[in-house]
């Protein structure tokens, strides 16, 4: 890869890696302090989900049918950049399947709608459902529990602690390597810190 690609690419790496760092530190913050209900967790959740997936393409490209060349460049910007930047092949960063489902939500939807008689739903539920009766699981959409930092949609669970640990870990390799160590993302006055 050229060396300006490169450069492009490291900033581009260490934009998402912020992206998904303020994302975080906002979420916290608005479990504290938002009174106005819920849409504000999912506005941030959905802010770091799409910082995760941004990651995990740019990291792990998607490969296009018939597009030999251009995925010959993107399968090798992949593997030199996890090679320069250390990132293992079983990072959480690589899962991009609920970065999808968040995308792609209005399709799982007509599906979820189509597959059974439903008598109704919940959507958008924050804390944990470990004891709720009401709505049963097959009718919760997509609950956050940030007791476990658990994001659960359509029943399927994704941890997202280890995601933000595997930024954690790239932002402080991406700052070694564009001559910024030990730059930190700081909080806006009032806002919870890390």
């Amino acid at each position: 890869m050229k060396s300006l690609a490169i450069f492009y690419f490291y900033q581009e790496i260490a934009e998402q890696c912020m992206f998904a760092k303020m994302a975080k530190i906002d979420l916290k913050t608005c479990r504290t302090t938002d009174t106005h209900g819920l849409n504000r967790d999912y506005y941030f959740l959905q802010s770091l989900l799409t910082a995760l997936g941004n990651l995990s393409k740019i990291l792990w490209p998607v490969m296009k049918r018939n597009d030999g060349k251009g995925n010959e460049l993107r399968r090798a910007r992949g593997n030199e950049l996890r090679t320069a930047l250390s990132v293992k092949d079983n990072s959480a960063l690589k899962n991009r399947d609920f970065r999808n489902l968040f995308e792609h939500f209005d399709e799982k939807m007509d599906e979820w709608f189509e597959a059974a008689d439903r008598r109704g739903f919940s959507d958008r539920n924050v804390g944990s459902m470990e004891g709720a009766i009401i709505p049963s699981a097959k009718e919760r959409l997509r609950t956050f529990d940030p007791e476990t930092w658990t994001l659960t949609c359509l029943q399927k669970e994704f941890k997202l602690g280890p995601a933000i640990e595997a930024v954690n870990e790239l932002y402080e390799t991406i700052q070694s390597k564009i001559g910024q160590p030990g730059k930190k993302i700081k909080p806006l006055p009032g806002e919870v810190d890390e």
